[in-house]
């Protein structure tokens, strides 16, 4: 099962690779550059806005859908058509939630004009991860790979034509032709979506009764609420600095926190094949641990290296990337991708949770979650704005991430690996001590960053973190 999942994984990877930082930092960053001051972190705001109220767009389905499908593949054919007929129902109740909240929050009628184009994208979003969790659930994860990336793929080749042909280059960018060439994109991508997942299992149009669909919506509103509840403390944040502090403000915010978002989507990748793959071996009462271990060691030493690597070199990448990034933006990009360490954890603590079906477990984390984040971005945005909400997420993701390690250890009855522990701290340490001597070379800093990455992947392997016998797992397992 470990070489399944490390198979996989990579080549989930290997395809996000390819596509998703082009988008991030040769797209969406200089979108942000080349737009008018403020406009960016308007958008941001609207953006993080449409992602809270996803929730009713998916309503715990996904998840639910995932774990079901993986656990009985055979009853894909009669769940599917009677799944899309409630997702057209949520889509609607969607609309109407976004723009009531968007009116009692006071949005100008040029912001609610973005705000419908950000929710159309949401929707068709929703339908797509629907697609992949079926994909997913199937182990087809080569299929899934392709997905995962094609509609970033598709908005890369449209947008840059705004961004980079001669004719829109000349003129003042427009944030609506970013806007508008991700709904192109992903309306392709859906379309080939269901083409792929239509001709991989046919589909029967024997339509439940509403007590079966209700209570279907009965057993994925824990996971609904979940969603809502997590979208809520990892989202909220901008939102309330756009409202207490100012679009501007948040503008700085948004240039730090897109590239936490760019690893948290490597982050989320591990979590993609771990659910099913957990939920199977639950099932089969099968040992976990041995997965939960080799999974948890990887994500910490990506989130610990990534972490290491920018805090050195924070002050050179945000150069690199941003036309103005002073020492401001520079120390909220720090604590930012600090933050990242115990989000990562959660991509594998949470998955497994999930997968076990331990809902109320983490519905009470989020509740605590966002009750800690939100009390904290109150009492520190009027006075400190985005470096205050930068020390909100960080405790808060702190808090949260430790609960989840908590939880897995009480429910699984885990016995704590001391030895690995100890070399995983030995790793922190060293580590930081080999980053700070390289920042000493009188070298350009990218070869130096290089350099240091290469470092700390010895220092892993020489401390045992990552077997040399891992070089066995790297080739993909094939689809089922």
């Amino acid at each position: 099962m470990r070489k399944k999942f490390a198979g996989n994984l990579l080549l989930l990877i290997f395809a996000n690779l390819l596509v998703k930082p082009f988008w991030i930092f040769g797209i969406d960053r200089v979108v942000q550059n080349r737009a008018a001051p403020g406009e960016y972190g308007t958008y941001f705001a609207l953006m993080n806005f449409t992602f809270i109220f996803g929730i009713v767009l998916d309503f715990g389905l996904n998840n639910f859908n995932n774990r079901a499908i993986a656990r009985h593949p055979s009853r894909l054919a009669s769940y599917f058509p009677n799944l899309m007929i409630v997702k057209i129902a949520l889509s609607v109740l969607y609309f109407a939630v976004a723009f009531i909240a968007a009116g009692i929050t006071g949005y100008s009628a040029l912001q609610i004009k973005m705000l419908a184009a950000l929710a159309l994208n949401q929707v068709i979003l929703s339908y797509i991860l629907y697609l992949r969790s079926n994909l997913t659930a199937l182990h087809l994860f080569k299929v899934d790979s392709i997905i995962s990336v094609m509609d970033r793929l598709l908005a890369i080749i449209i947008c840059a034509c705004f961004l980079y042909l001669p004719y829109f280059a000349s003129t003042h960018f427009n944030i609506n032709y970013f806007i508008f060439s991700q709904t192109a994109a992903l309306g392709i991508t859906a379309i080939v979506a269901f083409i792929f997942l239509r001709g991989r299992q046919g589909f029967k149009l024997d339509l439940w009764r509403w007590r079966y669909v209700r209570s279907i919506l009965m057993k994925s509103a824990p996971f609904a609420l979940l969603g809502l509840l997590m979208t809520i403390y990892y989202r909220i944040d901008s939102i309330m600095l756009e409202r207490m502090y100012s679009a501007m403000e948040n503008d700085t915010y948004a240039k730090s926190y897109r590239l936490l978002d760019a690893v948290n989507q490597f982050g989320y990748l591990f979590g993609v094949p771990l659910l099913p793959l957990f939920a199977n071996m639950i099932r089969k009462r099968e040992d976990i641990r041995e997965l939960l271990s080799f999974s948890a060691v990887i994500m910490f030493l990506f989130a610990t290296s990534t972490a290491i690597l920018c805090g050195f070199y924070g002050e050179d990448i945000m150069s690199l990337l941003y036309v103005k990034a002073g020492p401001y933006a520079t120390t909220i990009f720090r604590l930012l991708m600090i933050s990242f360490i115990p989000i990562s954890s959660v991509y594998i603590f949470g998955t497994l949770l999930t997968a076990h079906g331990s809902m109320k477990v983490l519905n009470i984390i989020a509740v605590g979650g966002i009750i800690i984040n939100v009390v904290l971005n109150l009492l520190m945005i009027p006075t400190y704005g985005a470096l205050g909400t930068t020390i909100a997420t960080l405790f808060t993701q702190l808090v949260v991430a430790l609960l989840h390690i908590i939880a897995v250890n009480i429910l699984f009855k885990m016995k704590w690996e001391w030895g690995l522990l100890f070399r995983l701290a030995v790793f922190l340490a060293i580590g930081i001590g080999l980053s700070w001597a390289t920042t000493l070379l009188q070298i350009h800093w990218m070869i130096k960053i290089a350099a240091d990455g290469l470092l700390l992947t010895i220092l892993m392997l020489l401390l045992r973190l990552i077997p040399f016998r891992f070089l066995k797992l790297l080739k993909p397992a094939a689809d089922t």
